[in-house]
């Protein structure tokens, strides 16, 4: 059994105004498929995503570098052929965050292939622990009236969700402090709370916003600085009084490996798209197992519910309404929460079917 050919196609989907954190504003996705076609016909389908307009450059890495070096390949050695491309490619560019990136679709369409072949869902191939996960609800919100983000924040409790989540990062500590306020009393003092800066400050100013936000009890805060600061990480769990989530800002293995090492997170929001796929994902889930750190993965919801019912220290899964693909329209089956909570289909592979119809408007390539 050989891999005949890789095909790509590259999307613009806008989304709506308004949706920002602390360091940018999301007006577009850029959507990029894979098809890893086999020999016999079947085929399994990957993808990733970026923000903004860097999705020509991923859809050409894969294109001339790495679909030519898949095809003729034997689509059973996922793991293998991961790290093939990886160390083919990575001493050739230096931007292990696009490489990973730009691997992802590829990885998953052989994971998708794979679950197809022998008819079993994807969370079932990568271990079944678990059936169905827990669900947070998580806004690109900081733009947000308070009025706007009570909304969106009782709308999440009214289904049930296990918590929610809220950006902070406005410009002064107080503006932050009114909405954590307003929402800490909507929705009750035992309704997990979490807050996400998205990289926004200092070492310095994250400590003193951190000790400030202890009333509200957070579950968790986000993000808080510089996702490669592991340093800084260290230093502030060791100084606040607050879980810290982090990953999503990470690309490899080696990366999350220090940071555990440091003691440097509690959460690990490991994004499938962003490490490199489905093999990378389980790496780093079992790496954080070793610590006994719980994965809570970045977004892809889609995806991160079989992660998450796979391996054994699968938490939670993101459900942000606003920038997934389940909300789009592009998705034929879309699976959403009930009563705050996923459960993946028992499909074969990812089970995700996507309406080329409704994309074909917004391809760019």
């Amino acid at each position: 059994m050989q891999i005949e050919k890789v095909e790509t196609a590259l999307y613009r989907i806008q989304r709506q105004p308004g949706l920002s954190n602390s360091s940018s504003q999301i007006e577009s996705t850029s959507l990029l498929l894979a098809r890893v076609i086999a020999a016999d016909g079947q085929e399994g389908i990957g993808w990733t995503y970026s923000h903004g307009d860097s999705g020509r450059g991923m859809k050409e890495a894969i294109d001339t570098l790495l679909a030519p070096r898949l095809v003729g390949e034997d689509p059973r050695y996922i793991e293998r052929l991961w790290d093939k491309l990886w160390h083919s490619i990575f001493p050739n560019i230096t931007m292990a965050g696009l490489t990973a990136v730009v691997l992802a679709p590829l990885d998953i369409a052989l994971w998708d292939l794979a679950g197809k072949r022998a008819g079993r869902p994807l969370f079932r191939l990568l271990g079944g622990y678990r059936d169905r996960v827990p669900a947070y609800g998580s806004g690109l919100d900081l733009a947000y009236s308070t009025e706007e983000l009570l909304d969106e924040v009782e709308n999440f409790i009214g289904q049930d969700y296990w918590g929610v989540k809220i950006k902070i990062g406005r410009e002064r500590l107080a503006e932050d402090m009114e909405r954590l306020r307003a929402v800490r009393q909507a929705i009750g003092p035992h309704t997990p709370l979490m807050v996400d800066a998205n990289q926004r400050w200092s070492v310095g100013e994250a400590i003193t916003r951190a000790r400030a936000m202890e009333e509200f009890n957070l579950f968790w805060l986000e993000e808080p600085i510089l996702a490669e600061d592991h340093a800084g990480y260290a230093r502030l769990s060791r100084t606040v009084n607050v879980a810290l989530a982090a990953g999503e800002g990470e690309h490899q293995a080696e990366q999350f490996l220090d940071l555990f090492q440091r003691g440097a997170v509690q959460f690990v929001q490991a994004d499938a798209c962003r490490v490199g796929g489905v093999t990378p994902w389980m790496r780093i889930a079992r790496l954080a197992d070793a610590y006994h750190l719980p994965m809570a993965p970045h977004l892809v919801e889609e995806l991160s519910v079989h992660l998450c019912c796979g391996a054994s220290n699968g938490f939670l899964v993101e459900h942000l309404p606003t920038l997934n693909l389940n909300n789009t329209g592009f998705i034929l089956n879309p699976v959403l929460p009930r009563q705050g909570v996923f459960t993946p289909l028992e499909d074969p592979g990812h089970g995700v079917q996507f309406d080329f119809a409704a994309l074909e408007p917004f391809r760019l390539a």
